[in-house]
């Protein structure tokens, strides 16, 4: 985990180097000294409040075929795993997603582990449709290369659809996998060979979301409707910044930018991805580096400083501990992936 923490923090050096190379520090604190907060306020009402409170109704949904999970819970976990994805490295915050919701609702670590992938291909074609969006009814394609991102689209787009087939395949043959599995760990002690198996097998009820039309329309309506509000309230910060100039629309390229870079491994918070993201898409609207900083710094505080300490809040409420939420999710304690929630 160190070595994975050290590259992490590396990879963050390197981008938060190539955001701030050509930035006049001077402008930068002119620009953020003049800004009016007040708008900042609709940002952190649509992106954390609005934004958080659909992550959680929507997750309370794909995780019906794993076990009955109340809102109260689905929102106290959602707060704490992107809480960890703050302070701690490697993306470690959708594991203790999954074993705080495992803990408060007596659900397989492994299933609701599961239930975020499924919950990340659902957001990784919303943000695909977002970009055709884009690029099909605005100008951006008159501002940059539409070639060069575009074939960034179909890698994205390839990747994700690799992704259903094989999950696909986990679902659908699920007996036949799980018997690789136990062939492939007789290697190991019988106890491991079980365990391997049934934790695939939990793995795979936690894909089964599609297990009818309405939870199914439930999820592709809230994840749309979750990624328009996100992408909204990005505007306000150009608001604050005195940026009325930008278009709407530069809130959703910053917002599709922004998500695929911080799906690369980087230290806790995401810095130097989340503003390198910010950089290069502001810069396509004609921002230079120091205004296209402000925005990245005032749009990452407005969203860090409150989901963290919401999500030291829920912790504490719900008597969790950060340790152990730090576990894997294949260390399944609950027998029963059906288990309802308290």
């Amino acid at each position: 985990m160190r070595r994975k923490a050290l590259i992490g923090i590396l990879i963050s050096v390197v981008f938060l180097y190539l955001a701030l190379r050509k930035v006049d520090y001077a402008e930068l604190w002119f620009v953020l000294r003049n800004a009016r907060w007040a708008w900042v306020i609709p940002n952190v009402i649509l992106a954390v409040g609005a934004g958080m409170g659909l992550r959680a109704w929507r997750w309370m949904l794909i995780l019906r075929p794993v076990g009955r999970v109340s809102y109260r819970h689905a929102l106290a976990a959602t707060m704490v795993g992107f809480m960890a994805n703050n302070v701690l490295p490697a993306r470690l915050g959708e594991i203790a997603r999954a074993v705080s919701i495992g803990v408060l609702a007596k659900l397989s670590r492994s299933a609701t582990f599961a239930t975020i992938i499924v919950e990340r291909i659902y957001d990784s074609f919303t943000l695909l449709l977002i970009l055709w969006l884009v690029f099909s009814f605005s100008r951006i394609s008159e501002l940059t290369d539409v070639e060069r991102v575009r074939d960034v689209g179909w890698i994205f787009l390839a990747i994700n659809i690799v992704l259903v087939f094989m999950l696909v395949i986990l679902q659908v043959r699920n007996e036949a996998v799980v018997h690789w599995v136990e062939r492939v760990s007789r290697r190991f002690s019988k106890r491991i060979q079980k365990l391997a198996g049934e934790i695939t097998e939990k793995f795979a009820r936690g894909l089964t979301v599609h297990h009818d039309a309405r939870t199914t329309v439930g999820v592709v309506i809230s994840s749309l409707v979750l990624w328009f509000i996100l992408g909204a309230s990005n505007y306000f910060i150009f608001l604050a910044l005195g940026f009325e100039s930008l278009p709407l629309e530069a809130s959703f390229v910053l917002l599709v930018v922004v998500s695929l870079l911080i799906s690369v491994p980087s230290s806790p918070g995401y810095v130097g991805v989340f503003h390198y993201g910010v950089v290069i898409s502001l810069g396509i609207y004609g921002l230079n580096n120091s205004e296209a900083m402000a925005v990245a710094i005032l749009l990452h505080g407005a969203q860090y400083i409150p989901i963290t300490l919401l999500g030291f809040y829920y912790l504490k409420r719900e008597h969790l501990k950060l340790r152990e939420t730090d576990e894997t999710p294949a260390a399944d304690t609950v027998p029963d992936a059906d288990a309802t929630a308290r």
